[in-house]
């Protein structure tokens, strides 16, 4: 099995960002120290060297054209007395030829300049790094080389490093805790928060208190009171419809069960039949409730943001759902007609702008007498789109007029029936696609006109 992966720490995080830099400029440190520790050993060891370097030309002599070195024994005793370091040394002619000393001394790097200061350079003597001095008298017929080992020198240098590596590794080591407690410090807040919300109940989703929150923290803390805010307010939607359908359903469904109940308790099979043919109209009824609430809740602010919009010509769409009415409108004994042309396109969702029309159109036919008009009108006013449907039926009184648009409201002494939500449902679905619903008397104050406005899509060409 495998295990889960471990989840990335902020504060791991933060620390290696601000303590690798850090650590990178003590190593930088380190070195540059090394480098300039070994560079003042030479200094000071080259100087010994280049003395002995010179001191060695003043003991060699010219005899009868030949180089002639002569080396006491005290000063042979001064060259082996070194307890730490070996010192080799070697004479010769500048053309080459060997005099005295050890032969297998590194050569010089570069020429050697009769009368000139002693200069030293690194090299090695059986496999063993050395310092050599090269110095060569004013004649120019021989030079003298030094060659001591770096055990000295190495162990200057450490001692120099030493001393400047202990104080920057406790500064190291002390900034590294400042920056682990720093970085503990900067995120108690943020553990404040997680366990302030965690100490919450669910039904507790109250905006978090930004004051105590840094200034980085302060987007979190934002992002998270918006989602707190988005879902209270889907959780209001959802306790809200849930409350509408238990309420609305109750009547009919205690309609059904007494209807049924009736049925059952009579031997009358004329009884029987007006209780079933009831109990048909009553299921009826209780399905379009149902739908009408679905479609509520399709229509809420919180369903429609996750419906996916495109381009619609509602001109098209509109000719098309009056299509789909016109078989109800002639059973009704009503002329339903439509009026409209060109491509007027909005941006929305084809299912809910078919609710919307559904509604005025059967709100309209509902509530309409014999012989009726009703008219399916989409034109261009100004920037936006508007869809209108427009009955010569009884009208609704000015004092009614903004309410019906209200949940479940019903019109007094309206003796149609109906679910009180279609009006509702159009408003809900408008002001989700940018638009607004309002009601008004039609021509000649005369019936009723339901006008929905949309903002027109960019792309939509000015009408012909």
């Amino acid at each position: 099995m495998r295990e889960a992966a471990r989840p990335p720490s902020l504060r791991r995080g933060l620390f290696v960002w601000l303590i690798a830099p850090v650590g990178t400029l003590a190593l930088v440190s380190v070195m540059a120290a090394w480098v300039t520790a070994y560079r003042f050993a030479n200094q000071v060891y080259d100087r010994s060297i280049s003395d002995t370097a010179v001191a060695l030309s003043q003991l060699v002599r010219i005899e009868n054209d030949f180089v002639v070195v002569d080396l006491p024994l005290q000063a042979q005793m001064m060259l082996d007395s070194d307890q730490r370091d070996r010192i080799y040394y070697k004479v010769a002619t500048t053309d080459g030829v060997f005099v005295a000393g050890h032969r297998g001394l590194p050569a010089a790097p570069r020429s050697i300049v009769p009368g000139a200061d002693p200069f030293c350079f690194d090299g090695a003597l059986q496999g063993e790094p050395v310092r050599t001095a090269v110095f060569a008298p004013g004649g120019g017929r021989y030079y003298v080389e030094i060659a001591e080992t770096v055990n000295k020198r190495d162990t200057l240098a450490l001692e120099i490093i030493a001393s400047m590596l202990l104080p920057l590794i406790a500064l190291v080591a002390l900034g590294a805790i400042g920056v682990w407690l720093g970085v503990a410090r900067g995120l108690r807040p943020l553990t404040a928060l997680a366990g302030d919300i965690s100490r919450r109940s669910a039904e507790d989703l109250r905006p978090v208190d930004e004051a105590p929150a840094p200034l980085e923290a302060r987007p979190l803390t934002r992002a998270l009171n918006g989602l707190l805010e988005r879902l209270n307010q889907a959780l209001a939607t959802q306790r809200r419809f849930v409350a509408d359908a238990a309420h609305q359903l109750r009547t009919p469904l205690t309609g059904l069960k007494t209807q049924a109940e009736l049925a059952l308790r009579s031997d009358d099979p004329a009884t029987v039949r007006a209780s079933l043919r009831k109990i048909v109209t009553g299921t009826d009824r209780t399905s379009h409730l149902v739908n009408q609430l679905l479609a509520l809740a399709r229509a809420e602010p919180e369903g429609q943001m996750r419906m996916r919009r495109h381009a619609i010509d509602l001109t098209r769409l509109m000719r098309d759902v009056t299509a789909d009415w016109i078989p109800r409108a002639l059973g009704r004994g009503i002329d339903l007609g439509f009026e409209g042309g060109g491509t007027l396109s909005i941006s929305g969702d084809p299912t809910l702008l078919r609710e919307l029309a559904g509604n005025l159109i059967d709100n309209a036919i509902a509530h309409s007498p014999p012989g009726a008009e009703v008219t399916v009108a989409v034109r261009r006013h100004g920037s936006d789109v508007e869809l209108s449907v427009t009955d010569n039926g009884p009208g609704v009184p000015g004092a009614e007029r903004e309410r019906v648009f209200e949940r479940f409201h019903r019109v007094l002494g309206s003796t149609v029936e109906g679910s009180g939500l279609g009006l509702a449902i159009v408003r809900q679905i408008a002001h989700g696609h940018g638009g607004s619903a309002c009601l008004e008397p039609g021509p000649g104050e005369v019936g009723t006109r339901v006008t929905v406005a949309f903002p027109l899509a960019p792309a939509t060409p000015p009408p012909a």
